[in-house]
């Protein structure tokens, strides 16, 4: 289906196609600038391959200048099932909102907005995320003037990217927190082999008491090479079992092959002291910054999870993360957390680079906020970050 605005007759909006793959990704590519870094986040080789560890139905939708045919804006609302409440329902993700640089201006976004409204059901709502420095994204989400759909706030998240621990081992300080938890020499850590993935299964249902929005995984798309798991083996999953049952878990997943946060500029004073900070930064513990034209290599922790308040563990699986992702010459685990999770509060004890921003929905009727229950702490999939 397409929509031509009247005042704008050389623009049409439709549903975006595999053809428009290479102009969809330039546009998502579009440079940013924080703290003196130029960063391009891309989706290379293919936009579309990188959107099926996001999405089981796509929802992508762009803007195109007829006489040009140049895409100049776009967005995804597609959808994956996830537990809801304890059950398994479609839950919508809006990610990737990019307008050209040469063409911002609210009226883009109201015909993005009128093509939202006209196919987002089942659900009418969505989830997003939006880091703090991500200012366009907040100016025109937040706002409520930009014929996008209304925005209502859940709670902050943070997303670390953790590169070391600033205690050897579990804080003195939370030991109080953490009496009476697990018997860990009745613990023991395995590796993800396929008489295990029933199991997996079971766990992430159980984790739904504690949680909303996991994902329904089938970890038997491991073994079908699935591309929602693209990029992960099953031997890339961590188990730790306490008498023969799963209490925790994580995968350490490269998304390297499809999804790549570049560097294409520095600030004249970063670059000059780019080599020494990098020096100090491999003694201190701290992430490193690539050579222009590189991309920032991490390790993002597929379905990190145990009863929220097991802190313990929790700590006990960062651990041993960050050793194993060291091993694979890379050193840097990147997970995402809601404030109102409990193992939040452990982030204060870690090094690395920390982002925060708001978890909220959109939706153009009621407010979605209602629907759920709140004791249900939000899960973000890491795939969608």
């Amino acid at each position: 289906m397409q929509t031509t605005e009247k005042k704008a007759p050389y623009l049409v909006v439709r549903e975006a196609t595999p053809e428009d793959d290479q102009a969809l990704r330039q546009l998502v590519a579009v440079p940013m600038t924080t703290r003196g870094v130029m960063l391009s986040f891309q989706r290379e080789p293919s936009y579309f391959q990188a959107a099926k560890v996001i999405y089981e139905v796509n929802d992508h939708a762009v803007i195109e200048d007829k006489t040009t045919k140049k895409l100049l804006a776009c967005y995804g609302n597609g959808y994956r099932h996830c537990y809801v409440n304890g059950h398994v329902f479609p839950m919508r993700y809006a990610c990737d909102l990019r307008v050209d640089l040469q063409f911002r201006g609210q009226s883009l976004l109201k015909l993005l907005g009128k093509k939202m409204q006209e196919t987002m059901h089942h659900p009418n709502f969505n989830q997003i995320i939006i880091f703090n420095d991500n200012y366009a994204a907040r100016a025109a989400l937040q706002t409520g003037k930009s014929g996008l759909p209304n925005y209502y706030d859940e709670r902050l998240v943070e997303t670390l990217t953790l590169t070391g621990f600033k205690t050897a081992q579990y804080p003195e300080i939370m030991q109080t927190q953490t009496e009476g938890q697990l018997d860990f020499s009745r613990m023991k850590r395995v590796t993800a082999q396929p008489q295990y993935i029933e199991q997996m299964n079971e766990f992430v249902q159980k984790m739904a008491q504690f949680y909303n929005f996991i994902p329904a995984y089938d970890f038997y798309g491991l073994l079908l090479k699935n591309e929602y798991f693209q990029g992960l083996s099953l031997h890339d999953f961590q188990l730790y079992l306490l008498d023969g049952e799963i209490v925790g878990m994580f995968g350490l997943w490269s998304q390297s092959a499809f999804k790549q946060s570049k560097i294409l500029h520095y600030h004249w004073s970063i670059g000059l002291i780019r080599p020494l900070y990098n020096l100090l930064a491999r003694w201190a513990g701290l992430m490193t910054l690539p050579k222009i034209g590189e991309s920032f290599k991490y390790h993002a922790l597929h379905s990190l999870l145990c009863n929220p308040n097991d802190l313990l563990l929790h700590d006990h699986m960062l651990r041993d993360a960050l050793k194993l992702s060291r091993q694979q010459g890379v050193g840097c685990i990147s997970f995402t957390l809601s404030h109102q999770d409990p193992r939040q509060k452990l982030n204060q004890f870690y090094k690395g680079e920390l982002l925060t921003g708001m978890h909220g929905f959109l939706s153009y009727q009621q407010d979605p906020r209602a629907l759920f229950d709140h004791k249900r702490i939000p899960y973000f999939e890491v795939g969608r970050i």
